[in-house]
């Protein structure tokens, strides 16, 4: 966890998340991975073919990790899409800052005050 402009930070991706905050960076490095798990609906038919929806589904040791982070001080629990999607309310994705939509993640910038809920 690490504190950006008074917002802690929880970061349960597997890779390090880089802020840029007032034309520096803040690196959160992750803290454990929430996971989620897939559940395929059923959408359709034609002929041999099957479409599916993919919906994602907390689990008990997801809902674990988000409640010993909020107990460590986090103010934000950052997540994966998926996770987000999982845990809606509890855990947001990020959104990059504007200019670094579609970089290299190595060089890609998260917004710190804009995160996707669900």
């Amino acid at each position: 966890m690490k504190e950006i402009g008074g917002i802690v930070v929880f970061n349960g991706t597997p890779h390090p998340i880089t802020f840029g905050v007032d034309g520096d960076t803040v690196t959160v490095e992750p803290d454990e991975i929430i996971s989620a798990r897939p559940i395929e609906q059923v959408a359709g038919t034609a002929g041999d073919v099957t479409f599916v929806r993919t919906v994602f589904e907390g689990t008990d040791e997801g809902r674990e990790i988000i409640a010993r982070a909020r107990a460590c001080g986090a103010d934000i629990v950052v997540g994966s899409i998926i996770a987000a999607q999982a845990y809606p309310g509890e855990v947001v994705s990020m959104t990059p800052l504007p200019g670094f939509e579609r970089r290299p993640p190595a060089e890609k910038r998260m917004n710190p005050h804009k995160f996707n809920v669900f």
